[in-house]
C-alpha cells in the first residue's frame, strides 16, 4: 500500500458517512501500512546497529594493527634512516618480529623497533637495512616496496565484515518478539 491510499482512508474515515463495513476495510489498511512502517524502521534500526558495529570495529582494528603508520610509511611520509636488525622475538599474539635499533640521518638511535614485513633475502641479525620510521608506533617499515598495510588492512576489513555480519544476523535492534520468542519484523 503507498502513503498516498493511506492518507486516502485516513481521510474517508475522518469524513465519516461510512457503512461498518467500509469503516472496517479502511481501518484494516491503515493498520496494514502501519504495520509495514513499523517493519521498515525496526529494518533501518537493525541495518544501522551492523553498520555502527562494523565501522567501530573498523576503527578499532585499524588502531591495534598499527595500520595508520603502515599507510603512512607506504605513501613516503616519516623518518628514512637505518635499521640494525638484533634478534627475532615471538609471541601469540604477534607473531614472529625482527628488533632492532633505528638510526636517523642525524644520528638520533631508537631501540627496540620492530621491522615490518619480512626483512629482505639474506639479511638476519647484525644487518643494516634502509628503513622508514612513520612515528605512532614501534615499528619501522622497509624504505620502499613496503606493503603490510595491505595485508593488515585485509584481515582489518575481514573482521569488521564479520563483525557486521554478526550483528545483522543477531536479533540486536530487530524489534519486538511475540509471545512464541519469534522476532515480528520479517
Amino acid at each position: 500500500m503507498s502513503r498516498r491510499q493511506a492518507l486516502d482512508a485516513r481521510a474517508r474515515l475522518d469524513a465519516g458517512g461510512l457503512s461498518h463495513q467500509q469503516l472496517r476495510a479502511l481501518r484494516a489498511v491503515l493498520r496494514a501500512w502501519q504495520d509495514a512502517a513499523a517493519r521498515r524502521r525496526r529494518r533501518l534500526a537493525h541495518l544501522s546497529v551492523a553498520v555502527t558495529g562494523a565501522i567501530a570495529t573498523l576503527a578499532i582494528t585499524a588502531v591495534s594493527f598499527g595500520l595508520i603508520p603502515a599507510i603512512n610509511a607506504a605513501r613516503g611520509e616519516g623518518v628514512t634512516g637505518s635499521f640494525t636488525v638484533s634478534n627475532q622475538v615471538c609471541s601469540s599474539k604477534t607473531g614472529c618480529q625482527w628488533v632492532g635499533t633505528f638510526r636517523a640521518g642525524g644520528g638520533t638511535a631508537v631501540s627496540g623497533l620492530a621491522y615490518g614485513g619480512s626483512l629482505p633475502a639474506g639479511d638476519g641479525p647484525g644487518s643494516t637495512i634502509p628503513v622508514r620510521y612513520p612515528g605512532g608506533s614501534d615499528v619501522v617499515f622497509a624504505l620502499h616496496g613496503s606493503h603490510t598495510w595491505a595485508a593488515d588492512l585485509l584481515i582489518t576489513l575481514a573482521i569488521s565484515a564479520a563483525v557486521g555480519t554478526a550483528l545483522w544476523i543477531s536479533p540486536i535492534g530487530a524489534g519486538p518478539r511475540n509471545p512464541q520468542g519469534v522476532h515480528t519484523s520479517a
